[in-house]
């Protein structure tokens, strides 16, 4: 619907108002009249609007917990995603992206990236190790090293006891137990990298960057229940350079696509898992790991290049 013709509506509404308050005088009348349409151009701009949030530092990962949203950051003037330099840092946000703390945690980072919440901790995944926040003070009450991993990517809770977290350079992806600090294998995958679980199926499902980063990419699930290791290739999978993976609903996947390492525009792809589709739609570029609030229709979406992160209603968005 033409925003003209909203607007004309909302008007004529008004108007009608003004000519039916008989009890009210003239003057009262118009300035009420005339508040309700001003009252309903902002908020027909604030149901439109988009919102950048500068400030950060190489923002890597988004994901809200209630009222507050948090974005990690690897950090530096000259940002290393592999350094163990200290430099790196999560910043606490309101959902709406007003900063609250740009350094929200207590204890030394390197360069975090993906990021969980399980109960009153927020995980992230800091190149060789996982470390756990408290979600109020930020002060860490967690840690588990992986020795052979040169840059541990994507986080994504599964219940209330285990993670899983990718492996981007050596390609695998492990199931962590948080409550006794172990690890199993779970599969590889070329430039393993976004991660996210369906409970109702049990099913986690991931997707890579390619060999080398090299954008063949592709999508993947695997059955907890089983004992196989194996992750099998979607169908009709889209190929990218992969980056954040979320659930829009029960039957979408939202996956952010590099699409070039040189490339001046990012994308997001959409996979109906039912008929194995796919929607393509433009973003800038650097998109990294998207949060999404499935009741709002709203993602947030750090976008490393431009160090900002971008909150937007994904319907808005105009498929390619």
């Amino acid at each position: 619907m033409p925003v003209g013709f909203l607007y004309f509506t909302i008007f004529k509404k008004r108007l009608d108002f003004f000519l039916s308050c008989k009890h009210n005088s003239v003057t009262m009348k118009i300035k009420t009249a005339l508040l309700f349409i001003v009252c309903g151009v902002i908020s027909l701009t604030n149901l439109h609007a988009q919102k950048t949030i500068t400030g950060f530092q190489a923002p890597e990962s988004a994901i809200r917990s209630g009222d507050k949203l948090f974005v990690s950051n690897i950090g530096g003037e000259q940002p290393n995603p592999l350094a163990l330099d200290g430099n790196g840092f999560i910043s606490e946000l309101s959902a709406d992206g007003n900063i609250i703390q740009q350094k929200f945690n207590k204890a030394v980072l390197n360069g975090p990236k993906g990021l969980a919440i399980i109960g009153n901790t927020l995980y992230t995944a800091d190149v060789n190790r996982v470390v756990g926040l408290d979600i109020n003070s930020g002060e860490q009450v967690f840690e588990l090293n992986f020795p052979e991993a040169k840059m541990l990517n994507d986080l994504c809770s599964i219940g209330d006891k285990y993670l899983a977290v990718s492996e981007t350079i050596n390609g695998k992806v492990y199931l962590i137990d948080v409550a006794n600090k172990s690890y199993n294998f779970l599969g590889s995958i070329n430039g393993a990298n976004g991660l996210t679980y369906d409970a109702k199926t049990k099913q986690l499902f991931a997707c890579g960057m390619g060999m080398n980063m090299d954008g063949t990419g592709k999508l993947y699930s695997q059955h907890l229940d089983s004992k196989d290791t194996t992750f099998n290739e979607l169908a009709n999978s889209p190929t990218g350079i992969f980056d954040g993976l979320e659930f829009t609903d029960e039957d979408h996947l939202l996956v952010t696509d590099w699409h070039g390492a040189d490339s001046t525009k990012g994308r997001f792809v959409i996979y109906n898992l039912k008929d194995h589709t796919s929607k393509t739609y433009s973003i800038d570029a650097g998109p990294a790991d998207v949060g999404y609030d499935k009741s709002s229709h709203t993602f947030y979406l750090p976008q490393m290049m431009k160090n900002d992160l971008l909150i937007e209603n994904l319907n808005k968005l105009k498929a390619q």
